[in-house]
């Protein structure tokens, strides 16, 4: 049978492989480029260009960095409609759709919305895990998440393991080592919301807030 992908994706559309390749060409960047801004090797970034391997959330979180785009706009994979010029937009439940990882699926909420500083999700922690601390990784940023079903334990170097329940949040600094499981025998769901470091120039999101909330009636 004749492959019927193409250099934009396949017959169903786009896919992260594809989307991957087509912005690190974008930006004119070589294999051995990406690998060094992202810490991927040679071999794995051009087995996820070509679908052959499902990154971890990790990886997704040093591609988005090395591609200097948000992890919502990576993970988001309908095709490009173009800038958004008002700084609102919306998500639909019934427009869900899971991008599945070997430990999560996630779901980038509010993706049209494009050089957002946070980066809100759903994530699916699969039960499924065998171990507690595999996978435990580090990256830049600060990251929130609420409980939404299911419960989960948050893994981390410095702080002994915290059972979080339906409704139970946490705040924690990205770049200390952590991973979450799901416990007793069940998928959780969480939203998420990432906060990458502060692009060059700009305010972090925080300032902005305060400087609004500081302001005189």
């Amino acid at each position: 049978m004749d492959d019927l992908r193409t250099e934009h994706g396949s017959v169903n559309g786009p896919t992260l492989g594809t989307k991957v390749r087509a912005l690190r060409k974008a930006q004119g960047n070589t294999l051995a480029e990406v690998s060094e801004a992202t810490g991927l090797s040679i071999s794995a970034l051009s087995k996820i260009e070509n679908d052959q391997v499902s990154p971890t959330f990790a990886n997704l979180m040093r591609l988005a960095e090395g591609l200097q785009i948000s992890l919502g706009d990576l993970v988001t994979l309908k095709e490009d409609e173009g800038n958004v010029s008002a700084r609102m937009t919306f998500s639909r439940k019934s427009d869900t759709v899971f991008r599945s990882t070997p430990k999560y699926d996630m779901y980038a909420l509010c993706s049209e919305l494009r050089r957002k500083r946070m980066t809100p999700l759903i994530e699916r922690v699969k039960a499924d895990e065998p171990s507690p601390l595999d996978g435990m990784v580090s990256h830049s940023g600060e990251e929130f998440f609420f409980v939404l079903n299911g419960a989960i334990e948050v893994h981390t170097e410095h702080y002994s393991p915290v059972r979080l329940d339906k409704g139970d949040s946490a705040y924690l600094d990205s770049t200390m080592a952590h991973t979450l499981v799901a416990l007793d025998g069940k998928d959780a769901d969480i939203l998420m919301v990432w906060l990458g470091p502060s692009p060059v120039g700009q305010e972090d999101g925080a300032s902005m807030a305060e400087a609004i909330l500081n302001q005189d009636c």
